[in-house]
């Protein structure tokens, strides 16, 4: 049996996720629309080290910052932080009558991240495989903001609404299971309230 929301519950379901998100702290807010299709938003900042470049210098010692490579030359690797801004939406599909995570990356300059580049930063091979990812994690258009935007695939929701059809909280069960996946952790207390 296929368990489906409507529009109603819903919001009825992101008004109770807001409500404990607001509790806890947290910084989950709703945005309204004018064609009432109204979604949830977060923004998280993501650190990575990313190598900028690798210097070859013949030397006898090597420090700790140093490897060594097949040559015998030392590799001196200069890393940078680099911080990631994600922004994660919970929208409803009207065709699958469920939640979808919509998500996209943003480098510090602004710049929003290629699908390959956001898989990488986000390792979202390691969650879904690397055949998987294909067909979970891919690039569509937001349907409420008309820009592209990754979304994890409104069948991998439809599957865990199928598997646990009596869960009070469908919006926590959904983003505790498939958040994790994209960086986005969703603090235990939201599955207490």
């Amino acid at each position: 049996t296929s368990t489906k929301m409507n529009r109603s519950e819903f919001v009825e379901h992101c008004l109770k996720f807001i409500e404990i998100s607001q509790e806890l702290n947290d910084t989950w807010e709703i945005v309204s629309t004018p064609n009432c299709e109204d979604y949830l938003r977060a923004k998280k900042l993501v650190r990575k080290k990313e190598k900028i470049c690798e210097q070859h210098e013949l030397i006898d010692e090597i420090s700790e910052i140093e490897h060594n490579d097949p040559s015998g030359a030392a590799v001196s690797t200069m890393l940078k932080d680099e911080v990631y801004m994600i922004e994660y939406h919970v929208v409803y599909s009207l065709s699958y009558q469920v939640p979808v995570l919509y998500l996209n990356v943003q480098d510090s300059r602004g710049k929003i991240l290629n699908l390959k580049s956001a898989w990488e930063l986000l390792e979202a091979i390691k969650g879904f495989g690397a055949e998987g990812i294909y067909q979970a994690l891919t690039q569509t258009q937001h349907p409420i903001l008309h820009r592209p935007y990754l979304c994890i695939h409104p069948c991998k929701t439809q599957n865990i609404f199928d598997s646990l059809p009596s869960t009070k909280q469908p919006i926590v069960t959904f983003l505790s299971t498939y958040g994790p996946l994209v960086k986005l952790e969703i603090d235990p207390r939201y599955g207490l309230r």
